[in-house]
């Protein structure tokens, strides 16, 4: 009897065990198809629409230079229309160093605040998009 409640009892956890399994398999999976890539935008655009975008929990993506650390995890970020802050967990930081001369694409959602300004909170890991060269030719002709 003790041998056949041992076996029912392993069986119920090994059911138990799939059922949440599935459970949470299932939520892990995510929309891929029309709509689910972020559109990229200039920070003008992002600061424009910042309030709408705030509301539809919208992701954007923007390809500009980090300029600034403002402290741990926020710093300035600039593309050719203008300068947003953005909030960086470590984990979404890149692998490589970079610096303000290498161009980033980030990715996350707006955080529209009245009092505190418009930010972006980075919600993928930041790509590095190139890095600029160091202007070599006023260095050559200063030697000259």
């Amino acid at each position: 009897m003790k041998q056949k409640a041992d076996i029912l009892k392993k069986w119920k956890t090994l059911l138990l065990m799939a059922v949440f399994t599935g459970i949470f398999g299932v939520a892990s999976a995510q929309y891929t198809g029309p709509g689910s890539e972020a559109k990229t935008q200039t920070i003008k655009d992002v600061l424009d629409t910042a309030l709408k975008l705030d509301r539809k929990d919208t992701m954007v993506k923007i390809k500009g230079f980090v300029v600034e650390k403002i402290k741990d995890e926020e710093y300035w970020f600039k593309d050719e229309t203008g300068k947003i802050k953005i909030e960086i967990d470590d984990k979404h930081l890149p692998d490589s160093p970079f610096d303000e001369k290498t161009e980033l694409i980030i990715t996350g959602e707006v955080d529209y605040d009245l009092l505190e300004g418009t930010e972006i909170e980075v919600e993928k890991k930041v790509e590095i998009a190139a890095k600029i060269p160091q202007d070599t030719t006023s260095s050559s002709a200063e030697n000259d």
